[in-house]
């Protein structure tokens, strides 16, 4: 039987149209700089990435969920495990690492951190992860905070047997008593804090599960009496009454939420078993296209405007808590199976999420009972597959969906963690951030533009690096080198691509083509759109680090690609050729993943067989070609260091010997090649220079 769903005014339903177009994705995408609309966004912060002595008596010493993590499986074709968050396993009891995690929020848009809290009976459990981390955060004056109680018994959910009871590890009591000593700590520890998130000037504290705990407090008239007895506590130590706020999952339920003294609701999530508002089968009785969720968003919102309460509008990540199961489980599950053997939503994306976002902001702005604010599952419930963190996969797409509807706090910086170093960089926010330059998710490029440039600027063109598997738009070499290239009048382009696994996840081979094209792609766009941008076309250059230069120099080379100025490549890959990168460095063991093979002993072995491929994509093999055709006009390679004479190379994918031997193949060709050894903010100087003075 499918769930009735409340009609909604006209006007409201005009309304909510109205601002869903004004703010979609694309609408806010395009340019930096935040939009209006005074929403709060609060997102939930899961509290289990420390080492707590619960945890250590359940599960063993030292014990944190990280553990699950990093020792996730995939369970099918394109499923993204293990997660590997880009900023590392933080200790959510470590100040300075949670420090990392308010920069990268707040830059993001997002104002409230909704701590998930538990309270038995007096006893606390994963409180170190606020009171230790959070609070004592150097820069918690960026992020407010608020209390989420997680209503109900803590089980044994982690990696259990599939049919079997759940073993009570904590157990919730109902007895009045026990509700006000659970507010009397909140008074004490929490409500008095300057930055906890308030409604209306009152402390807003969120119930999990209210229903239940209406029901186990003995209904809505003896809830009712609690809260007052709760606002005559708060009236004694000085606090104004406390805003009840009631986790629900319907209208009917939010009725009785108002009768027992709530004064607004939310709901934590729209996950892959809701069915009654998916409205359709699961594929294989377990899998959800995360598409199907935004349907399934706007019938819960429509469901709760006829509500008597406001509803903050919930906008979910994901759904996939496989982490959580043991990994000699296979699917499909066991009949019978339990929490936390469950559905999955699958083909999440940044995009999709940012849809989601953008009709949950336009709702809460439409909604005349101005419910203020939208709340997100979640900053990092990793195991349960709803996260923000960037990782490597996806690098920090899912963050850059909430900037792209709520605006980055400052306007103008970008936060972000450098892949290879985990080190946090700041820049200035992109003059058009987030751009889509193709169909898939990843196609997205950020354009900063020199202030007060006379003419058309020229322009670099950047590709992170991470072997084609890992990173995001901006690394570390954009933080160094970016206000110098454009106090020298020149723009900057950078660019993310697919990834080899998603080259496999889509069938295409080499996986190496996915992110060579793209990075092709990026430069008929950005010639495309020269003229919107003020850009020269005649003097453009492209550039990358590691795996990022060798796309570079392909697409610089390649007959097949766009012409280009100049190419500048931090530590390059010059050849894709397995024999030739065997003669340069003997020690080389990068790159077969690049052509579907699981090492370089395998990748050798097969080089006849994908030799049309190498040669199609081995920027070595395309200078003579290049060389003939006059573009590029110049070509700089950069590396730290020259290695001595015999020296064996001890970072041999980032090896010298890349630069020197195709600097000497340009040679014979009379291609001009330079190689720049130090710095790559070196190198990007002596590119920036060269196009500046391009005539």
């Amino acid at each position: 039987m499918r769930t009735k769903y409340f009609s909604i005014s006209p006007i409201f339903a005009a309304l909510f149209f109205l601002a869903a177009r004004f703010f979609s994705p694309a609408a806010c995408a395009s340019e930096s700089g935040a939009p209006e609309g005074g929403l709060d966004v609060l997102c939930v912060y899961y509290p289990h990435w420390h080492v707590y002595p619960y945890g250590e008596k359940w599960f063993g010493k030292g014990w944190t969920e990280w553990e699950f993590v990093k020792t996730g499986k995939p369970r099918f074709k394109g499923h993204k495990l293990p997660y590997c968050p880009i900023p590392g396993y933080l200790d959510g009891k470590n100040p300075a690492d949670v420090a990392k995690e308010i920069d990268l929020a707040s830059n993001a848009g997002i104002t409230v951190f909704l701590y998930d809290w538990y309270w038995y009976g007096g006893k606390r459990t994963m409180q170190e992860s606020l009171e230790e981390g959070f609070l004592k955060a150097p820069n918690r004056d960026k992020m407010k905070f608020a209390i989420m109680w997680a209503y109900h018994d803590r089980v044994n959910a982690f990696r259990p047997d599939p049919t079997a009871p759940r073993e009570v590890l904590m157990k919730l009591e109902s007895a009045p008593e026990d509700f006000l000593a659970a507010l009397d700590y909140c008074i004490k520890h929490y409500f008095k804090e300057p930055n906890y998130y308030k409604v209306g000037g009152r402390p807003f504290f969120s119930i999990y599960n209210a229903p239940d705990f209406v029901k186990r407090h003995g209904g809505a008239q003896n809830v009712k009496k609690l809260f007052d007895a709760a606002a005559g506590a708060m009236r004694k130590n000085g606090l104004p009454p406390v805003h009840w706020n009631a986790m629900v999952g319907s209208a009917p339920e939010a009725e009785i939420m108002k009768a027992a003294g709530f004064e607004s609701t939310t709901r934590y999530g729209i996950n892959a078993y809701h069915r009654d508002l998916l409205q359709k089968e699961p594929v294989d009785g377990i899998f959800y296209d995360y598409a199907d969720a935004v349907p399934a968003h706007e019938r819960h919102w429509r469901n709760m405007a006829k509500s008597p309460l406001p509803d903050i509008p919930i906008a979910t990540m994901g759904w996939d808590s496989s982490m959580r199961c043991r990994n000699d489980v296979k699917l499909p599950w066991p009949e019978g199976a339990k929490y936390p053997y469950g559905g999955f939503y699958i083909n999440n994306t940044p995009d999709i999420f940012g849809e989601i976002l953008a009709k949950a902001k336009a709702f809460a702005l439409a909604d005349p009972k101005k419910p203020g604010a939208v709340l997100i599952n979640a900053w990092n419930e990793y195991t349960e597959g709803s996260y923000l963190l960037p990782d490597i996969r996806d690098g920090d797409g899912y963050l850059r969906a909430v900037a792209s509807v709520f605006g980055r706090r400052p306007a103008g910086e970008y936060v972000y963690f450098d892949c290879a170093t985990k080190k946090q960089c700041r820049v200035r926010a992109a003059d058009f951030e987030n751009v889509s330059y193709g169909p898939h998710y990843k196609n997205k490029l950020d354009v900063w533009l020199p202030k007060g440039a006379k003419g058309k600027a020229p322009a670099i063109i950047y590709f992170h690096g991470g072997g084609w598997s890992s990173g995001a738009i901006a690394d570390r070499f954009v933080e160094a080198s970016l206000e110098k290239i454009l106090s020298k009048g020149v723009a900057v382009v950078a660019a993310n691509y697919r990834f080899v696994q998603d080259a496999r996840d889509a069938g295409i081979f080499p996986p190496v083509a996915a992110p060579m094209e793209d990075c092709a792609k990026v430069v008929e766009f950005v010639k495309k759109n020269a003229g919107k941008w003020n850009v020269d076309p005649g003097r453009i250059a492209v550039s990358g680090g590691s795996a990022g230069a060798c796309s570079a120099l392909y697409v610089g080379l390649s007959p097949d690609c766009e012409s280009v100025a100049a190419i500048g490549a931090n530590i390059p890959q010059t050849s894709l050729d397995p024999a030739q990168m065997r003669e340069w460095i003997p020690n080389i063991a990068y790159g077969a993943h690049a052509f579907g093979r699981r090492n370089f002993k395998e990748w050798l072995a097969a080089r006849e067989e994908l030799l049309p491929h190498i040669k199609k994509y081995s920027p070595a093999g395309l200078v003579a070609g290049a060389a003939r055709r006059g573009s590029p006009k110049k070509i700089f390679l950069q590396n730290f260091r020259k290695e001595a004479a015999g020296e064996v190379s001890k970072d041999p994918t980032h090896s010298p010997k890349f630069c020197e031997e195709f600097a000497e193949i340009c040679s014979a060709e009379k291609l001009d090649c330079q190689i720049v050894y130090g710095s790559a903010e070196k190198m990007f100087d002596e590119l920036s220079d060269y196009l500046a003075n391009l005539k």
